[in-house]
């Protein structure tokens, strides 16, 4: 896959973010991923919108959350 490719097919985003042809499309059935069907053709995949997509997906780790409560907690401290 070219690295410059703006438009991923739906083979492409499959290989792209480890999933199978299969589940690419019905993640489009239930549109649950953004795509363009140009003239009702291919399905296609802008590249930046699916790594934002994956960007957007991240799941905290235990230590950022417990940091991220205590800073709350502190915060909420220095206000009394």
């Amino acid at each position: 896959m070219p690295q410059n490719s703006y438009f991923l097919t739906v083979k492409q985003t499959a290989e792209f973010l480890g999933f199978s042809e299969k589940y690419i499309r019905k993640l489009v059935f239930l549109k649950k991923i953004p795509y363009f069907k140009p003239l009702g053709g291919k399905i296609l995949f802008d590249r930046e919108e699916l790594e934002r997509l994956v960007r957007a997906s991240r799941v905290a780790s235990d230590n950022e959350l417990a940091d991220r409560a205590d800073a709350v907690l502190n915060n909420s401290r220095s206000r009394k």
